[in-house]
Formats: structure tokens, sequence, C-alpha cells
């Protein structure tokens, strides 16, 4: 096995076998597909592991640069080569003594502003969704249970009734890389769940395992997709007179106003699913420029001359 293609097939199947999430491979495999695209075109010549060097894979980094590619995302194209090339030089048959991505210099992009919701516009967005129709009232607890819990799109969609215990006001999802956690929820998520359970309950197949139920005509009584939340939010913050809003903001703003009232970074991880501090660090972050700014504006120097 010789082609430069065969080991990318059985390094993903390495992959798979560790149970990563299905997102981070597709994004491993994309970022390699695109190098030995590349790299067919600059080096046509260069078809098995021992011809590639270090001078390759930095001449296809400096593409990525002419292409005006953003530093996350090289970092991203970067990182995954770097894994796979690394596995590459580690099996002896390979030809590969060493890894010619292993002193690739790679971008530490600056994290953008998080974006938070205000308390007055979801305030507005929940006023505007206060009737009693069953979409009122299941559109009513989607948004607050992503207020409350923070959860990402596919785990919301992928809640089951049996998931839920409103009693005790928690849920229980299942994250990036299978991994399983319990979310508390308050009071007002709990009344706002058990009025959806009732409407739920009239619904056609109302026995059946989603928790969120679609009702799409060509869909009747199936699980609500993670489009469908995202389209959910936008109509619904048009007609409330909002500017447009996303599901990932309300992650956003759950894990900023807990970082607000000093919660400590290992008890966001677990409640947020992470497995590193650095989400956990821009979000302490963002509530610290937030703080310098209301304590500057609380100063108001100009004000006093």
């Amino acid at each position: 096995m010789d082609h430069l293609n065969d080991w990318l097939d059985e390094w993903l199947l390495e992959l798979a076998a560790g149970r990563p999430g299905n997102e981070t491979i597709r994004v491993y495999r994309r970022s390699v597909d695109q190098f030995l695209t590349w790299l067919r075109t600059a080096y046509p010549a260069v078809t098995m592991p021992a011809d590639l060097t270090h001078a390759h894979v930095r001449d296809w980094f400096a593409h990525l640069v002419d292409k005006g590619m953003a530093d996350s995302t090289r970092r991203v194209r970067g990182i995954a080569v770097r894994k796979w090339l690394g596995y590459v030089a580690a099996e002896p048959d390979s030809g590969l003594e060493h890894n010619p991505a292993a002193r690739l210099e790679l971008p530490m992009p600056q994290p953008e502003p998080v974006p938070v919701i205000s308390d007055d516009d979801l305030s507005t967005l929940l006023r505007s969704m206060s009737g009693g129709t069953f979409v009122d009232r299941r559109d009513t607890a989607i948004v607050r249970v992503l207020l409350d819990c923070g959860l990402r799109r596919a785990e919301l969609v992928g809640i089951n009734v049996e998931h839920l215990d409103v009693r005790h006001q928690t849920v229980t999802v299942t994250g990036k890389g299978s991994k399983v956690r319990a979310v508390p929820f308050g009071g007002r998520t709990a009344l706002a769940l058990r009025k959806y359970m009732r409407a739920r309950a009239q619904r056609p197949q109302a026995n059946g395992s989603a928790l969120f139920l679609s009702t799409r005509a060509d869909r009747p009584g199936a699980r609500v997709t993670g489009g469908g939340v995202a389209e959910m939010l936008s109509r619904r913050a048009e007609a409330a007179g909002l500017t447009h809003l996303h599901p990932h903001q309300f992650r956003h703003t759950w894990a900023a106003d807990l970082k607000g009232a000093n919660m400590s970074d290992d008890q966001l991880e677990r409640l947020a699913g992470w497995t590193t501090p650095t989400m956990s660090r821009r979000y302490g972050s963002h509530v610290a420029d937030e703080q310098a700014r209301e304590a500057a504006r609380r100063l108001a120097r100009g004000d006093r001359l």
C-alpha cells in the first residue's frame, strides 16, 4: 500500500475505531483531501509517503494563505494533515521516516467577540410566542431549553422523551464524541416543557421517541431537525422585530451568563460538554471585557469636566 489516498483511508479507519464525532472525521477527511488535491497539481510526482517533505507541506500552507483562508480554518487544516502524516510516519512500512508536518507553524487566531442575546431581546422573543397553539408551546419550550441548558443544535433535536426529567428539572443529552451528560434547567423551563408535553400528547405519533415534533406536512410527528430549529428562530426573530438569531447564540449567551455568575471553568466545561478549557476561557475573557467597559462607563471621567 504505497499511494497516499490508501494511507488516508487507513487513517480514517483508525480514527473511526477511536470513536470521535462524525463531524470531526468529516472535517479531517476534507482537510487531507484538499491537501492531496493540491499536491497532485503542484507536485504530480509525489504519490507515495516517502516522497513527502516539509517543503511540500509548507508550500501547501502558503497556498492557503494566498487564497485568503481564515487563520482558524488554516489551523484546522494544518492539524488534520499533521495528525494524518504522524500516523503514516509511525507505520514502519510506510517509507516515511519523519512527520513532514511536525514543524509546521499553525496560526493562533484571535477569538471573535462572543455574540450574546440581551435580556430585552429574549423577553421580546418569548412574549411573541405566548399563544396557546402547539407550535407556540413547542417553540417556547425549545427556546427555553436552549437558553437554560446551552445545548448544541444536534443535542437539542436528539432529545427523546425518556431523556427528560421534568420533576427533577434535568435533561440527558449526547454530545460530541458520544459523551452523555445531564444538564439542569429552571422552573420556567420546566413549566414550558409541561405545557408543551400536554400539547404534544394530542399530536399524531405522540407515542414516538422524539421530544420535539415536526409539523411539516411531509414529516408529521417526526423529529424536528437542526435546520428546522434554525429556520424557526429566524422566523420568530423576524416576527418579533429582532435581528437574526441562530441556535448557537443561545449557547453563547448561556455560557457568558454562567461565567458572569463566577462559575468555574471546570464546572462550565462539564455542563457544556467541552473537553478542553479553551472555550470556557474565551467566555471568561468576554465577561471580563464587558465588566471593564461597564467600569469605564461608570467612571465617565469626561462627564465630570
